[in-house]
């Protein structure tokens, strides 16, 4: 294993596991969602339990929020810290620092996947079908999943200056074509074919008690976002070095 990606790896475990912004973006927005489907659902007087869809939706809101809060800090962190001409020159270049950065940006947002469900078990109970297995595997791929596809935004906060407008809607944006609270099949048309292409949505349709076919594309999809973001990462390199790009501007 390249132990230039565990350092990383450790690293981002080391400086933001404890960190307050990470841990409010992970847990506050899910609560809220939580809070306002369980008044809507018992409206009507029903007493409704909790299920392991829903649980795993929930934490997946607080995870997309933390990853993309998590992930420009964490680069910004490296631009700031002037570490990133430095990976450059060593002979391991910048792809094992930001995959180990996303990777334990991925593993911070698991609290998302118990933190969540201690509230929602509170406001629910356990509903009797809850399916403890497809939570735990369908929130732990949630998580990679999301840290994947947010990969595509480190690649950008890598190779141009941050500004606050690239992450301005993101959330919602993904959000609402990652079927994290309804099924795929409720999006809108449009919606609908987009969330193919994130591996999100086929997670959630596996939790919901789709095939193993919808778990196999998911994984696929996410190593196929990682792929990309590997390959576009080892680009920047290849532009850095020919035109003397300042990384960190």
């Amino acid at each position: 294993m390249n132990m230039t990606y565990v350092r990383s790896v450790v690293d981002q475990l080391r400086m933001h596991a404890s960190s307050p912004m990470a841990i409010f973006s992970t847990l506050a927005m899910p609560c809220v969602f939580g809070f306002i489907i369980h008044s809507n659902a018992t409206a009507g007087g029903k007493d409704v339990g909790l299920m392991s869809d829903l649980a795993v939706g929930s934490a997946g809101i607080g995870m997309l929020d933390s990853i993309i809060v998590l992930v420009v800090f964490s680069l910004m962190g490296e631009k700031q810290w002037k570490t990133l001409q430095a990976a450059l020159g060593s002979p391991q270049g910048l792809t094992p620092v930001i995959l180990g950065r996303l990777s334990g940006i991925a593993l911070q947002s698991l609290t998302a996947l118990p933190g969540t469900l201690i509230l929602l078990v509170v406001l629910w109970g356990v509903d009797d079908s809850f399916d403890w297995g497809r939570w735990a595997v369908g929130g732990v791929l949630l998580a990679f999943a999301t840290a994947a596809v947010a990969g595509l935004l480190a690649v950008v906060i890598l190779r141009f200056p941050f500004s606050s407008g690239m992450t301005n809607g993101l959330t919602g944006l993904v959000l609402a074509i990652s079927a994290l609270l309804v099924p795929r099949s409720a999006l809108p048309s449009g919606l609908r074919e987009i969330s193919l292409f994130l591996p999100q949505a086929h997670v959630m349709g596996w939790v919901r008690g789709g095939s193993w076919n919808e778990l196999a594309v998911a994984v696929a999809l996410t190593a196929i976002y990682g792929g990309i973001v590997a390959a576009l990462i080892r680009r920047v390199e290849f532009v850095a070095r020919r035109r003397a790009l300042p990384l960190e501007v």
